[in-house]
């Protein structure tokens, strides 16, 4: 199976493809970042068609997009729900399952603790997947993300759910 998630913004939306194997493969991961000077229209765009294109080189099962933070910036929140709109529609003309998980779902899938800076997530993520080298921030959530998910269905696998699954971590 081969999962795509996305961490959404306006500046720059991290993707990454992963597929459900053991170890887990990274097959590919970026950043899209559509230039800050262009209108909202040609960015959201640029963010459209790159995702789509990512989609369908890889074709996963399922795509993944990271749920909204609520920042003291009201702007930049309504920023990202555009942005996650966008990565909808191009999942949903693919007819490709959605879900989400939230930031904290995914600092503590991935470090064990909910509340893990940007750097630790970014460090473990290199560490889990093997990546020679640590990502960028916005690729990293992506990355993230994605093991976020695949241990939540391994451990659901296991007939570990909720609170006994984030108790072995």
């Amino acid at each position: 199976m081969i999962i795509a998630g996305f961490d959404p913004g306006l500046n720059r939306t991290g993707y990454a493809l992963v597929k459900d194997t053991t170890p887990m493969t990274v097959l590919n991961f970026g950043v899209i970042a559509p230039a800050a000077k262009q209108p909202l229209q040609k960015r959201l765009d640029r963010i459209y068609r790159e995702a789509g294109r990512l989609l369908d080189t890889y074709r996963p099962e399922l795509v993944l997009v990271e749920e909204i933070y609520f920042s003291r910036n009201p702007q930049a929140t309504l920023s990202i729900g555009v942005v996650r709109g966008v990565l909808f529609a191009a999942a949903l003309q693919r007819d490709l399952t959605l879900a989400s998980f939230s930031p904290s779902e995914i600092k503590l899938a991935v470090t064990g603790r909910g509340n893990a800076t940007k750097e630790q997530v970014t460090y473990l993520t290199a560490r889990l997947l093997a990546l020679p080298e640590e990502p960028a921030e916005d690729s990293a959530d992506a990355l993230a993300l994605c093991v976020c998910y695949l241990n939540r269905r391994r451990l659901e696998r296991l007939g570990l759910q909720g609170e006994a699954a984030i108790r072995l971590r």
